[in-house]
């Protein structure tokens, strides 16, 4: 522990540095003032439109996300081009997504390459997998706005941000009166409410959920539960405080997997025979008090911090992957805690007589998980604990300064600089072999760039590049590198990305965005070794294209994106039965080339109203190596061309506004009732078998909205 201490004094000697630098340099007031005051900014939570104007970030408005059914929350970004989610179609269990080719959410083999914050508090855990995200803890309803951030662009951002960052920020005040009732197939009811209230000094927001199904797969029901609330008190017109605090508790069974043996029964896989199997339990508790000062017209302080404690058990039937005597499967249990604090200063103003934005931070988190336990389960017993199988803790700490400038050059034209310097450094115990291991110390400069050139008012053209990373993995499994035996080095991701969004009249809009991403350090998962292996240098490149017609003159409207990827290893080596085959030009494996979402909707304000939307996934793959061998010989039934299957989805709303406080909405999920699967796993030797999970079929639910809002 000694080397967390020594970083925690490091630290408090630069934050009160810092400090003292900062209360100095706004004493000088260098600065011209003008009457216009500057907007609350709150790092990691609520990012200034301004810092994205440069890049080709998705922001979801509460709008864009209400009114529409999600199987997990996370759903809501697949609206953004590029994005794709694959479910383990196992109720509770964190689903993966990809963002330009970097996964997120479930895995932990890369490290985790997408982050998310909701309001601040970072969402991310390394207890089950690198980097685990369960967004079950999202409540749509009370979210103002998500930011779906591509690549590495943004300074705000760095462990678990290499391939983009999410940013969820919720309604913080208002007089708001809000309340839905669901219910749809398969027993699936959700109740939600939001309730808002404003005065000169407080303001108050409360947000509830309580959802379950029954699940359209046997032993699949889940339950969830999850509560909210902030407080904003202004103690003068300069100086205010926010109190966020958050509960979620969630609990599933699950179907698991269905092996396509001929000869065995599809519920001999999922079902030991006692009517328990796969599933889990998660309980996490949130709070962050968050304090803004302003200094003058232009320039503000705000400090933060949080807490959050994360209880977390899965339960897994897989007798294929822990075969050991008196073993069928595993509980993993593990208890997650982690804090953090951030002390930043902002200016909106002008220098030199021009447009200037600026931000300087220094941020600190600290995690641990105490312990992380696993357990065997005993086959025909249901979920009784056999032999402890795994016993650790381990700490993590993660110091981070970061700093940005934006300065319009021209009237037209805006440059933005930035950097970020994280320092990532860590130990773990096994008390089960009495051994402690500590990671090294791992230091990243991260540069950032990006210009906005705004030629007429209608047009804007705007590059970038960004540097970011990924740990090679912090879950302390076979070969998983950052304690277990150091082996791996930071992953590093360095993006390029140009393009241009038109706003060419009132009621149309486009955007395109060419973007190339090289990698090197690279980590992935060889299915024929089963561990963690380097895979050298990667490259990704594609474009991106949305427009969006909305005509003043009726209500209907019509938008479409469209993304095409193309994702290949540079220098990689597979290793399998004993031969190296070379890689170098093949695509990467679970990344979809094409991706198209259409929606056309009729919305008038009151009456009848309806959308259909449309989603195309395409040219896909399952796994990276061109073939198995084994003993020599080419094994057949795992070739490299192991395409998944093109998935094409259709949902329908219909919806009836009888006046501003209800309105009722029927909506048919998978209209086509199309048979796909989420995830899929192929064999590793001859007769071993094909395991699946799969879609859900067509699905129907009908809501009733209540909104009191005050206007």
């Amino acid at each position: 522990m000694r080397f967390l201490k020594n970083s925690l004094y490091r630290y408090l000697v630069i934050i009160f540095s810092l400090s003292l630098m900062t209360l100095g340099f706004l004493i000088s007031n260098l600065w011209a003032q003008d009457e216009s005051l500057l907007n609350v900014i709150d790092i990691k939570g609520s990012i200034r439109r301004e810092e994205l104007q440069s890049t080709s970030a998705t922001v979801l408005r509460n709008e864009d996300i209400v009114n529409k059914i999600y199987y997990q929350p996370l759903d809501m970004i697949k609206q953004s081009p590029g994005v794709f989610v694959t479910f383990y179609g196992e109720s509770g269990v964190a689903p993966v997504f990809n963002i330009r080719g970097f996964s997120g959410g479930h895995h932990g083999v890369s490290g985790g390459d997408v982050n998310m914050f909701l309001d601040g508090i970072p969402m991310n855990d390394n207890g089950h997998t690198t980097g685990y995200l369960d967004t079950g803890m999202i409540m749509p309803m009370e979210l103002e706005s998500l930011e779906i951030i591509k690549g590495p662009s943004s300074v705000y951002y760095g462990q678990h941000a290499a391939g983009g960052s999410l940013a969820a920020q919720t309604i913080k005040g208002g007089n708001l009166t809000r309340l839905s009732l669901r219910y749809g197939s398969y027993n699936d009811i959700n109740v939600s409410g939001l309730i808002a209230r404003e005065s000169e000094k407080l303001a108050q927001v409360y947000a509830f959920e309580g959802f379950h199904t029954d699940g359209f797969r046997d032993n699949s029901d889940w339950d969830k539960k999850n509560f909210s609330g902030r407080w904003t008190y202004k103690f003068t017109n300069d100086f205010s405080v926010m109190l966020n605090l958050r509960a979620y508790q969630s609990e599933w069974n699950s179907a698991g997997y269905i092996s396509k043996i001929k000869s065995q029964n599809d519920r001999d896989w999922v079902n030991d025979g006692s009517g328990q199997g796969n599933g889990g339990e998660r309980e996490r508790y949130d709070a962050r008090l968050f304090a803004n000062y302003f200094i003058n017209d232009e320039q503000q302080l705000s400090f933060y911090v949080y807490g959050t404690t994360l209880d977390h058990v899965r339960y897994q039937i897989t007798p294929d992957l822990w075969p050991a005597p008196g073993g069928s499967g595993t509980k993993q249990a593990n208890t997650h805690k982690s804090w953090g604090m951030g002390l930043t200063h902002s200016f909106k103003g002008e220098l030199a007589g021009r447009a200037t934005t600026t931000t300087l931070a220094i941020t600190y988190m600290f995690e641990k998980e105490v312990p992380n336990k696993r357990y065997r389960l005993t086959w025909g017993q249901g979920r009784k604990l056999g032999a402890l199988t795994r016993h650790i803790t381990y700490n993590l700490s993660n110091p981070t300064i970061l700093g940005e400038i934006s300065y319009q050059i021209l009237e037209s034209l805006n440059v933005r600089l930035g950097a970020r310097y994280d320092l990532l450094e860590g130990d773990y115990t096994d008390h089960l072999t009495g051994q402690s291991s500590s990671s090294p110390k791992y230091k990243f400069f991260s540069p950032k760039a990006g210009l906005l050139f705004t030629p007429l008012d209608w047009l804007q053209i705007y590059a970038n590049y960004g540097r970011g990373f990924s740990s090679p993995g912090l879950n302390p499994d076979a070969n998983m590198g950052f304690y277990a035996d150091n082996q791996f080095d930071l992953m590093v991701r360095d993006q390029y990305e140009v393009g241009t969004r038109m706003d060419i009249t009132d009621w149309l809009s486009a955007e395109l965005a060419f973007f190339k991403i090289f990698t090197k350090n690279d980590t992935t998962f060889d299915e024929d070794s089963q561990t963690t292996v380097p895979a050298g240098k990667t490259e990704r490149q594609g474009l991106e294209a949305s427009i969006n017609v909305k005509p003043t003159t009726n209500d209907w409207y019509f938008k479409a994106n469209y993304s095409l990827m193309d994702a290949k290893y540079k220098t990689y080596s597979s290793s399998s039965g004993g031969s190296s085959i070379k890689m170098d030009g093949r695509r990467m494996p679970n990344i979809p080339r094409h991706i198209a979402n259409l929606e056309l909707g009729y919305a008038p304000y009151i009456g009848l109203a309806g959308r259909l939307s449309f989603r195309y996934e395409g040219s896909n793959y399952f796994r990276d190596t061109p073939s198995q061998l084994i003993s020599g010989a080419v094994n057949p039934i795992r070739p490299y061309v192991a395409k998944v299957k093109d998935k094409t989805f259709l949902d329908l709303q219909l919806s009836y506004r009888f006046n501003d406080n209800y309105r009722i909405l029927l909506d048919v999920n998978n209209v086509l009732n199309k048979k796909y699967v989420y995830l899929s796993t192929y064999p590793t030797a001859p007769g071993d078998d094909y395991r699946f999970a799969p879609y859900q079929p067509i699905t129907f639910y009908l809501t009733l909205e209540m909104n009191w809002d005050k206007k």
